[in-house]
């Protein structure tokens, strides 16, 4: 599980009526080789209304930036809650276990958490990825750096349309 892992490009799955959904193959290598196995770390992300997902190796990572995070706040004075920090990133995190074809089953929290009707934007993002609901990510401001018209080519390509605004 050494190595630093990239995740990036976007593509959409069907979400089918059992709840299951398939990792995207273009995302699936690094996810394997980061979890040493077919491991996902799927759970809410801390600032956007989207999940975030990952390989197991990058656990480990959040528990060195948490420690980074506390030894530079020591270091300025400032007080530092280290198990604040750590729920902020933990708290939601379960790891599933996928198949050879990238198919797993969603937890229904967090695909209700995820607004996660019956398709799923998967958006490679670096050392994670996000799982949108298509039409929230088109409908979040800017905050969200993404190309709209992928979204729009993914929803096309799913057989949707976009209700959301334009820009």
């Amino acid at each position: 599980m050494s190595g630093a892992f990239a995740y990036s490009g976007s593509a959409i799955s069907a979400i089918d009526d059992k709840g299951r959904l398939s990792v995207p193959a273009f995302l699936r290598k690094n996810l394997v080789e980061s979890s040493d196995g077919r491991t996902l770390c799927l759970g809410t992300h801390e600032k956007w209304d989207c999940l975030v997902g990952f390989g197991l190796s990058r656990k480990a990572d959040m528990l060195i930036e948490i420690d980074k995070q506390w030894e530079a706040a020591i270091a300025r004075g400032d007080s530092f809650d280290k198990d604040a920090a750590g729920a902020r990133k933990f708290s939601s995190l379960q790891d599933l276990s996928f198949d050879a074809s990238g198919r797993f089953i969603l937890p229904p929290q967090l695909r209700e958490i995820g607004k996660l009707e019956s398709h799923v934007l998967f958006h490679g993002i670096g050392t994670t990825f996000c799982l949108w609901n298509p039409q929230t990510l088109l409908d979040t401001t800017d905050d969200v750096p993404v190309d709209r018209r992928l979204v729009e080519h993914h929803l096309k390509e799913a057989g949707q349309k976009s209700g959301g605004k334009q820009k």
